[in-house]
C-alpha cells in the first residue's frame, strides 16, 4: 500500500541554498554538492599528506557524484588548515578551502576566505560567486543580490543571471523570478553541459516551488542524468515524490549508491522517502535510520535538515523534527530552512491541538 507523502511544495526545494547556486560554483572550476559525511579515518595524517592542486581539484570534481564517499575529503580539509596555519594559501588553495569550510557549514570562516580573495582581486568571480552563496546560507539575501549583481559583466551572462535570480528568489520569494528563468533557457542552447544542468536544476527548483512537479521533471531531464551532480538528483527526487512516483527514484538512483560504504545522506533520505511511498522493501528506510543514530552519535549537525525531515516523514516524531529544524535553523538560513523550521513547528502544534 503506497504511503503518499505530503510533503510542501515551498520545501521541495533545496534543504539550503547550498543545493541551489553552488552548482555555478563548478561551473567556475570549484566543485559543488559534496555527500556530507563525517566519518573519521585515523590513518589519515593531514600534517605528512601533501595534496597537489591538480589531485584536489579532481577530488573536489569527483565529490559532485551521488556514488562519491565525502570521507576523502576530510584530510583535504585537514591538509589546507594545516597550511593556512604554518605558511601563506596560494589563492586556489584558498579558494578549496573556503568551499570545503562551506561544506562544513563554517559559514564565517569561508567568508574570512573569500574576501581575502576579493582583496587580492576584486574581479575573482569565483570568489564572488561563492561568497554569495555563502551568504544565502547565512539569510543575508539582500547581501548575496549585490555580489551576484557585480558579476555581470564579469562572467558569462547566463551564470550571472542565474546567480542573481536565485539571490533574488531567497530575497522575495515568487513565482516571478521562474518565469524570468525560464525565459532565459533560450540563450542557453550553447552553453557548455555543466551550465545547463545548473541552470535547469534551479529552474527546477523554482518550478517546485511554483507547485509544478511535472515540470520540474522536465527541466531536471533536459540533460542527461548520467551527468547528474548530487543537487540535481535532489531537485528530480523531490518532483518524483510529490507525484507519487518513487519507483522511478529507486530505480534509477540506487544502482548509484548500491555499494558505496557511506552514501549522501540526501540521496539515503530520499530512497527511504521513496520506499515508504512504494511500501513493499525497507532497506533504506533502515540504512536512513541508521544514518540519523549516526549523527546523533556525533553530535553532528551539519546533516540537520536531512535528520529533520527523517523525524518527519519516516519516524512521524515531530519533537525531534522540530528539534533538528532548529539546529538546523542555527546553522544554516536560508528559506528553505526558514521553511523547514516551520513546518516542524506546524506539526508540533498538530499535535498539541489533537
Amino acid at each position: 500500500m503506497k504511503n503518499n507523502l505530503a510533503i510542501p511544495f515551498s520545501l521541495l526545494g533545496s534543504f539550503t541554498a547550498l543545493c541551489i547556486t553552488i552548482i555555478a560554483v563548478f561551473i567556475l572550476a570549484i566543485g559543488t554538492a559534496f555527500a556530507h559525511v563525517h566519518e573519521h579515518d585515523d590513518t589519515n595524517n593531514a600534517a605528512q599528506t601533501i595534496y597537489s592542486p591538480r589531485q584536489i581539484d579532481q577530488l573536489l570534481d569527483n565529490s559532485t557524484r551521488p556514488d562519491f564517499d565525502a570521507r576523502q575529503l576530510t584530510p583535504v580539509l585537514d591538509y589546507l588548515e594545516h597550511i593556512a596555519a604554518e605558511t601563506e594559501l596560494s589563492a586556489k588553495q584558498r579558494m578549496f578551502y573556503a568551499r570545503l569550510l562551506q561544506h562544513e557549514h563554517r559559514f564565517a570562516e569561508a567568508q574570512v576566505q573569500l574576501n581575502l580573495l576579493l582583496e587580492m582581486n576584486p574581479l575573482n568571480s569565483q570568489a564572488r560567486l561563492l561568497l554569495a552563496n555563502v551568504a544565502l546560507n547565512q539569510g543575508n539575501a539582500e547581501k548575496a543580490v549585490q555580489l551576484c549583481e557585480r558579476l555581470v559583466g564579469q562572467t558569462d551572462l547566463i551564470v550571472a543571471t542565474t546567480c542573481l535570480l536565485e539571490a533574488r528568489m531567497q530575497q522575495s520569494p515568487s513565482t516571478e523570478h521562474y518565469k524570468q528563468l525560464v525565459n532565459l533557457t533560450r540563450f542557453s542552447a550553447r552553453a557548455p553541459i555543466n551550465v545547463q544542468t545548473w541552470l535547469n536544476e534551479v529552474l527546477a527548483d523554482m518550478a517546485l516551488y511554483a507547485e509544478q512537479p511535472s515540470q520540474a521533471i522536465t527541466h531536471c531531464e533536459e540533460t542527461d542524468f548520467k551527468n547528474w551532480p548530487v543537487s540535481t538528483w535532489a531537485s528530480w527526487s523531490k518532483a518524483k515524490i510529490a507525484l507519487g512516483e518513487g519507483q522511478d527514484i529507486l530505480t534509477r538512483l540506487s544502482p548509484y549508491i548500491e555499494n558505496i560504504a557511506v552514501p549522501n545522506d540526501s540521496m539515503l533520505l530520499y530512497l527511504a522517502l521513496a520506499e515508504q511511498q512504494v511500501g513493499t522493501t525497507d532497506k533504506w528506510i533502515k540504512k536512513m535510520a541508521q544514518r540519523v543514530q549516526l549523527r546523533e552519535l556525533h553530535n553532528d549537525t551539519t546533516h540537520a535538515a536531512e535528520v529533520a525531515l527523517y523525524y518527519l516523514h519516516l519516524a512521524e516524531q515531530p519533537e525531534q523534527a522540530l528539534t533538528w529544524a532548529t539546529l538546523n535553523w542555527e546553522n544554516a538560513k536560508s528559506l528553505n530552512d526558514r521553511l523547514l523550521l516551520e513546518q516542524a513547528k506546524s506539526a508540533n502544534r498538530l499535535i498539541a491541538s489533537r
